[in-house]
């Protein structure tokens, strides 16, 4: 899952933003959530808390927004759009980290189309595993995995993500290869993401991952790991 956040107290602007964020993701194969917000309200607290990487698309006229966005959040994507053509100096001076400012008047679909292009560019190259299955090419972010086990008699592994599963054709090597520091190989047969993890029963070797998901499949000498890095 994959949140992007729209905030402005034009409504216009917010619908149009939607209906170019949706087109910019239709040719991807990933889950995706949109929140629209018309001011600074506790909700929107509550999304800036939540410790996912995310797209912001904020009206330069709630640029307090982005201030609470930074002191809490270096690595999600923000975007400012405006109804006026006029850049704030206070971008330069305060170092918000914007990835580019966009005038709504000025060819806006086609701008916020490049720019989704390459947010998406960047989270990618930083935080997702692409594989293919039955011909089509899957690109899932690292952080929605909880667990990936091979299935018993075929060169086939079940990678089990926050809200659904995945088939790949690769051996468990494979795949750690192909992943960062956050996992490790729980047993000859099973991958983890240690970030994901709950809590780990020592005592009868299942691991508990934090949206309820759960596996058994641990050694005893890996149990003592996990438990010792669980964030």
């Amino acid at each position: 899952m994959f949140d992007i956040v729209i905030c402005s107290s034009n409504l216009g602007l917010v619908k149009r933003s939607i209906k170019v964020v949706n087109k910019a993701l239709i040719n991807y194969e990933f889950d995706y959530h949109i929140d629209k917000f018309t001011n600074s309200d506790s909700k929107l607290g509550d999304v800036i808390k939540n410790g996912k990487r995310k797209i912001y698309i904020i009206d330069s006229d709630m640029l307090d927004i982005v201030h609470r966005i930074r002191e809490k959040d270096f690595v999600s994507i923000i975007i400012l759009i405006s109804l006026y053509d006029k850049i704030d100096t206070e971008l330069f001076h305060e170092k918000l980290l914007v990835l580019d400012y966009l005038c709504f008047d000025k060819d806006y679909d086609d701008n916020l189309l490049k720019d989704m292009d390459t947010s998406l560019k960047i989270i990618f190259k930083e935080n997702a595993f692409s594989f293919k299955y039955n011909h089509i090419v899957y690109r899932i972010f690292c952080d929605d995995i909880n667990y990936i086990e091979k299935e018993p008699n075929i060169k086939r592994c079940i990678i089990h993500t926050l809200d659904r599963d995945y088939y790949i054709v690769a051996s468990v090597r494979e795949i750690m290869n192909s992943l960062d520091g956050m996992f490790i190989r729980s047993s000859q047969s099973c991958i983890i993401n240690m970030m994901n993890v709950e809590h780990i029963d020592c005592g009868n070797n299942i691991v508990y991952f934090k949206n309820g998901d759960v596996t058994n499949l641990v050694t005893n000498k890996m149990k003592k790991i996990i438990a010792e890095n669980i964030k």
